[in-house]
């Protein structure tokens, strides 16, 4: 009997420990009729587990939820313009830019708290939560007339904008093996860039074709609330609630059991102090607010390319759209090269893409005549060697150093970061030069690679 169970065993193959039973953890042998007749079996793995299939729908559901709530972002301020000619309303562009000031401070505020509720409540709830309240802020913005109402609706719009990407963090540090979250990110990421641009050409091309304001808002909320009710159907907040393995993470150096992560049981105070402690968190922030200031440049590349190049408006924007592209095509590949390469070959990654970003910089600097082909080229190659190291860094430091319990809280207060330096450096491209403006871009990304590599040297980062 117990030779007849060895035997089944053995045809079972051995058990994957990532995978419960149900999982199908057990490996699937082959039976193949050689040309001599005999039996020949190949052992095999099963393609999609009930785990993995269970982290696909986790990372849809999650890819296009944000991607729904950039949308209803891109219409709220896409809005004003068209709102500025609408008679109805005598809403003037002072009127937008004090409606867009009062939502920057906002969002700042939100992100200083979001990440800390996320964290408490869980990334489940505030996703849900998050999305049900853009739905009904965006749809009432859409039904209001007075300048004071839409300030009001505006800000708490953006507080509950702000709450998304801490429980998407979440969410992923919960489902993702340690090892993962280059790639995972990376997918998520491509979200809020191609969620922004596709956002743009969507609402903006209603816009165009004659439908109101109000229609373009109604329009988002109805995306936000399909999404909403998916994330209710689909989110779980973690694999134990379905019976399925839990995450694998690396064991932290500094955590005395050996296994875990030192902020496991520790309060949100403590939790605080220990990353203020942390050179690798100061410099990360510090490599943060300079890299976000670079990344502010594509925001102004179509007046500049218009200026310079003598474009018309259409066709400066079309060329200042590669970098979009390029940031896309770079987090395809580059999450991937980030989680298959060591320490070592993850500094000089990171290190030359921002070198080649300091170089694309540099000829936009220098070359005041350049051609379209080539702006159109220089621009693609910034975008892509600029992503990169803006997005994935920050977010795989934020899951692995704050852990699972505090991820939210550290990837909500590095955004403070980048978010600040982002109002800062909107306020001051407007009064300068546009050789001025690129000396301080040239200026930006050296500090910015100087502070990330320092921070790809760290025993944190590693």
């Amino acid at each position: 009997m117990e030779f007849a169970e060895e035997l089944d065993q053995k045809g079972k193959g051995p058990r994957d420990p990532l995978l419960l039973p149900e999982d199908g953890g057990g490996d699937v042998l082959d039976h193949l009729k050689t040309r001599d007749g005999d039996l020949k079996t190949r052992r095999r793995k099963p393609f999609l587990t009930r785990r993995v299939r269970w982290q696909v729908a986790i990372f849809c559901c999650l890819f296009l939820a944000y991607f729904s709530i950039i949308l209803c972002r891109v219409g709220t301020e896409v809005s004003l313009a068209a709102m500025t000619d609408d008679k109805e309303l005598e809403f003037t562009k002072f009127d937008a830019g004090t409606v867009l000031a009062y939502g920057n401070g906002a969002y700042i505020v939100g992100k200083m708290v979001s990440g800390a509720i996320a964290d408490t409540f869980g990334g489940r709830r505030v996703m849900i939560s998050a999305l049900t309240a853009v739905v009904f802020f965006t749809s009432l913005f859409a039904n209001v007339y007075t300048k004071l109402f839409f300030i009001a609706i505006f800000m708490v719009n953006k507080i509950c904008m702000s709450s998304g990407w801490p429980a998407l963090t979440k969410l992923v540090c919960i489902w993702f093996d340690e090892v993962h979250y280059g790639k995972v990110f990376s997918g998520m990421s491509i979200a809020s860039r191609s969620g922004g641009l596709a956002s743009l050409f969507l609402l903006g091309g209603l816009l165009s074709a004659g439908f109101h304001w109000r229609i373009i808002l109604f329009v988002a909320a109805t995306v936000a609330f399909c999404m909403m009710i998916m994330s209710a159907c689909l989110l779980r907040e973690s694999p134990v609630d379905l019976g399925l393995q839990t995450s694998i993470k690396k064991p932290k150096d500094d955590f005395k059991g050996g296994n875990g992560h030192p902020l496991e049981k520790a309060k949100l105070m403590e939790a605080l102090l220990y990353f203020a402690r942390s050179p690798a968190f100061w410099c990360l922030g510090t490599a943060t607010l300079f890299l976000t200031g670079c990344m502010e440049m594509q925001s102004i590349l179509p007046l500049y390319f218009k200026d310079s190049l003598h474009l018309t408006p259409g066709h400066a924007t079309l060329v200042a759209s590669s970098f979009q592209a390029g940031a896309v095509a770079s987090l395809m590949i580059g999450g991937i090269v980030y989680d298959h390469i060591g320490p070592r070959a993850r500094f000089l990654f990171i290190t030359s893409l921002l070198g080649i970003s300091t170089g694309c910089l540099v000829v936009l600097w220098r070359v005041p005549d350049i051609t379209i082909p080539l702006a159109g080229v220089v621009v693609f190659v910034l975008g892509a060697t600029i992503s990169t190291p803006y997005y994935i860094p920050v977010c795989v430091f934020s899951m692995s150093f704050g852990g699972e319990k505090y991820c939210s809280t550290l990837s909500s207060i590095l955004d403070v970061f980048g978010y600040c330096a982002s109002i800062a450096m909107d306020g001051i491209m407007g009064a300068m030069s546009w050789h001025d403006l690129f000396t301080a871009q040239v200026v930006s990304c050296v500090m910015a690679l100087l502070f990330l590599g320092i921070f790809m040297c760290t025993k944190a980062a590693r």
